[in-house]
C-alpha cells in the first residue's frame, strides 16, 4: 500500500511512519521540511505537484493556534483551509481514502471549557473534509485523540501537565493541583493511538470515531501512577484557595476498538513506567 503523510514530522505522524514502513508499506512524507513532496498548508493557493498516486492520504498536520490574531488565523487557515487543501491531494493523487487525524476537541461547543480557535478550527477542517470528500466519492476517516502522551516527552508542548507531574514524582516532591476539584482527563499513549490509525488505514475503516482510553482518570490518580512509578511514597496535595481546575468531557464512544479489534493496552500507570524506563537509560 502507498501512504502520504502530511505532517510526518509531528509526533504522531512520525511514530504512524515507521509503523507503515515497518510492515512492508511504502510511505511518502509531505510538509514543509524533512519531506519527500514539499507542501505548505499556509499557501494552499499552491498546491505541490505531485506525479505519483497512492492509497492513502493521512493528515497528521495541526496549528495549535495563541492568544494573538495572527494564531487565531494561522490555525483557521492550516486547520481549516489546509484540510480542504489535504483532500484536494488526496483527489489529486487518486487516493481512496483520506485519514484525518481531528482532535476530540472539535467536539466541543462554545462555553465549554477549553473552547477556543483550536476547537473551532478542528471543528471547521472536519466539515470541509466531510463535504469535500463526499463531493469527490473519497472514502473519509475522522479520528478524534484526546490527550496523546509518550515515553520520551515529544508530547510535552502539549501535555506539560502530564510530563510536569513526572518530574515531581521522580524528585518525591509535592504534586500540587489548583482548587478542591479532582479534575477528570483523559490521556491516550502514543503508541496505543498508532496502531488504532494503523488499523483504520489496513482495514479501510470509513467514520468517525473518537481515539481516547476507555478509561478516563481524576488528577489524584494520575499523581498516585506517577509516584508509584518512581517508588515515592507521597499523595498530591489541593490548593483549595485557589481556582479549581475544570473536568474534561466525559467520553462514552469506543466504537472503534471494536472495528479495529484493538483496545488501548498502556494505561497511566505503565505510561509513567514506561516515562521512568526511558529517562533511566538515557542517564
Amino acid at each position: 500500500m502507498n501512504v502520504l503523510i502530511v505532517g510526518a514530522t509531528s509526533m504522531i505522524g512520525k511514530a504512524l511512519a515507521v509503523r507503515l514502513a515497518a510492515t512492508g508499506n511504502r510511505v511518502r512524507r509531505a510538509g514543509r521540511r524533512d519531506a519527500d513532496v514539499f507542501f505548505d498548508l499556509t499557501q494552499w493557493l499552491n498546491p505541490p505537484e505531485v506525479r505519483e498516486s497512492f492509497d492513502v492520504v493521512v493528515h497528521a498536520a495541526a496549528d495549535f493556534g495563541g492568544p494573538d490574531d495572527q494564531d487565531a488565523v494561522r490555525a483557521e487557515v492550516v486547520n481549516a483551509a489546509g484540510t480542504l487543501a489535504v483532500c484536494a491531494l488526496a483527489k489529486q493523487v487518486q487516493a481512496r481514502q483520506v485519514v484525518l487525524l481531528s482532535s476530540l476537541s472539535a467536539t466541543y461547543q462554545a462555553g465549554d471549557a477549553y473552547f477556543g480557535i483550536y476547537a473551532l478550527s478542528k471543528r471547521h477542517g472536519e466539515e470541509l473534509a466531510r463535504w469535500y470528500c463526499q463531493d469527490h466519492t473519497l472514502g473519509l476517516s475522522i479520528l478524534r485523540p484526546s490527550q496523546v502522551y509518550d515515553d520520551q516527552g515529544k508530547g510535552r508542548q502539549h501535555q506539560n501537565l502530564f510530563y510536569a507531574i513526572a518530574d515531581r514524582a521522580k524528585a518525591c516532591d509535592q504534586i500540587l493541583f489548583d482548587g478542591k476539584r479532582d479534575a477528570r482527563r483523559n490521556y491516550i499513549h502514543l503508541d496505543d493511538l498508532v496502531e488504532v490509525v494503523f488499523r483504520v488505514i489496513n482495514q479501510r475503516i470509513l467514520g468517525e470515531f473518537v481515539c481516547a482510553h476507555p478509561r478516563s482518570v481524576h488528577l489524584s490518580e494520575l499523581a498516585k501512577a506517577a509516584y508509584a512509578a518512581y517508588g515515592c511514597d507521597r499523595e498530591a496535595r489541593f490548593l483549595t484557595e485557589k481556582e479549581d481546575l475544570t473536568d474534561l468531557p466525559a467520553i462514552h464512544d469506543f466504537q472503534i476498538y471494536e472495528l479495529t479489534g484493538y483496545h488501548p493496552r498502556i494505561d497511566i500507570k505503565e505510561g509513567y513506567t514506561r516515562i521512568r524506563a526511558y529517562r533511566e537509560e538515557r542517564t
